[in-house]
């Protein structure tokens, strides 16, 4: 989202430049979009190197809270913080998640810096918990890039097999072990033919006994024909801000089994929806999408519908009017 927004601003006119440690992404970034890479490989040093280093701008969005509470400090006003998740839920440690709490606490609750969420159920967590401003962009996709697509040769090479999408992520908040755990069950089970398909970080010798098929990471239209030829995209997630690569599957007729962390899917109607980490419930949901047709055929036409209504046009207009609000209300 960061990309679509840098390339919005600057269609729109703006001077926009991003600073990372890391200026690696299968994404399409406008040409007119400056990058700043960062010297240090640290995640502290990345926030010392951010406030010791002159930022000369009229806006300056950070995207994690711990950041976003340093650049305060020495550019007050403005500072924005572009609430992609809840930070506490990267963190496992009972000292990191108290530490991040903290740090909320200290961002919106004492400096009362403008907030940017991506879900309004996210800013509604924000606003309960921290007293905070919170502005919604809800993330969108661009249904120009994300359709139906299959390409003929992935699906020839299934055969009579159904192929199961996963994205492969070493990031507990997105469920692959959970994931790993529904494919041991369905191999158990023996009731339905079906192959492993998956995208992201490489993970070669994980699934045993099942044909695998591993793309890495790759490009939004490499994917778009992935998730057109595949029967079924599982996200077992335990935490979203919103949950962007299901609605990407939806838009390409791809049908989701996920959890309730996705803001946006429900039940029967565009998706299949189990509890978190209810290994049973996400196991038997991912049985039924593969075998009855009819909640298939449903819940893919309903699943477009709302890739359409979630649109990127909608989601960079409403970021672009948060901004507009954020930076009239520093100028006072």
């Amino acid at each position: 989202m960061i990309v679509a927004h840098a390339n919005h601003l600057v269609s729109l006119g703006h001077n926009v430049s991003i600073a990372s440690t890391i200026i690696d992404t299968v994404f399409t970034l406008d040409s007119r979009v400056l990058l700043n890479q960062l010297p240090s490989t640290t995640k502290l040093g990345t926030i010392l190197g951010t406030v010791i280093n002159r930022l000369d701008a009229d806006l300056i969005i950070a995207d994690i809270i711990p950041m976003a509470c340093f650049l305060f400090l020495r550019y007050r006003r403005k500072v924005v913080y572009f609430a992609q998740d809840y930070d506490e839920a990267y963190y496992t440690s009972p000292f990191l998640k108290e530490l991040i709490r903290l740090f909320y606490f200290v961002g919106l609750n004492i400096f009362h810096i403008p907030t940017v969420a991506v879900s309004y159920s996210l800013a509604i967590l924000l606003r309960n918990q921290f007293n905070s401003a919170v502005y919604v962009a809800e993330n969108g996709i661009d249904t120009k890039v994300f359709y139906p697509d299959p390409d003929p040769e992935l699906v020839a090479s299934k055969g009579d097999s159904k192929a199961v999408l996963l994205l492969s992520r070493n990031d507990q908040r997105k469920g692959f072990d959970i994931a790993r755990a529904v494919i041991g069950r369905l191999q158990k089970n023996n009731t339905t033919m079906f192959e492993v398909w998956t995208v992201g970080e490489k993970c070669f010798g994980v699934f045993e006994k099942v044909v695998h098929r591993d793309f890495g990471y790759v490009e939004e239209a490499r994917l778009r024909k992935i998730m057109s030829s595949a029967n079924l995209f599982l996200y077992p997630t335990r935490h979203e801000g919103f949950g962007l690569m299901p609605l990407e599957a939806l838009a390409c007729c791809c049908p989701v089994v996920t959890t309730e962390a996705v803001v946006f899917a429900s039940h029967l109607e565009n998706s299949l929806v189990a509890e978190i980490e209810n290994v049973k419930q996400i196991s038997d949901l991912t049985e039924l999408s593969l075998t009855d047709a009819a909640i298939v055929e449903h819940i893919t036409v309903q699943g477009v519908c709302t890739a359409k209504k979630l649109s990127l046009d909608r989601t960079v207009e409403q970021f672009v009017s948060a901004l507009t609000i954020i930076y009239g209300r520093g100028q006072r």
